[in-house]
């Protein structure tokens, strides 16, 4: 008898080409503008019984001494207002950009050769917000109750300027 054996030899041979071009173009431009335009007016009325005088003026009669108190007080009533407004305005503008192309291929050997990603990437360019600090009106006293209407004019003047 005979025993045939076969063999066999296979053999393969593969070739991959593979390109990938990918090109990402992204762009954020965002603009914020915020304004704050705050506005206190505080008003103090304080009283204040500052002088107490007392006089006294004594009668003599027969038998009888009688006293009277004479009482002079002062009252200083006074209102104390102060306006402070400010304006706070930021703007912050920034442009996001940035483009990433990468090539991504594989060469026609079995073993293959990758040339990793190349990132082009321009970076974001940010403008930093400006910032108008806040501009502070002091407390202004004014004295006395009649001098009221000065501080409506006042606020008024400072309330048209801010809205121009």
């Amino acid at each position: 008898s005979y025993v045939v054996r076969t063999s066999y030899v296979r053999t393969y041979v593969r070739t991959y080409v593979r390109t990938y071009v990918r090109t990402y173009v992204r762009t954020y431009v965002r603009t914020y503008v915020r304004t704050y335009v705050r506005t206190y007016v505080r008003t103090y009325v304080r009283t204040y019984v500052l002088r107490t005088y007392v006089r006294t003026t004594t009668y003599d009669y027969v038998r009888t001494t009688t006293t009277y108190y004479y009482v002079r007080t002062y009252v200083r009533t006074y209102v104390r207002t102060y306006v402070r407004t400010y304006v706070r305005t930021y703007v912050r503008t920034y442009v996001r950009t940035y483009v990433r192309t990468y090539v991504r291929y594989v060469t026609t050997t079995l073993r293959y050769v990758t040339l990793r990603y190349v990132y082009v990437t321009l970076r974001y360019v940010t403008l930093r917000y400006v910032t108008l600090r806040y501009v502070t009106l002091r407390y202004v006293t004014l004295r006395y109750v009649t001098l009221l209407t000065y501080l409506l004019i006042i606020i008024l003047y400072i309330y048209n300027n801010n809205n121009k």
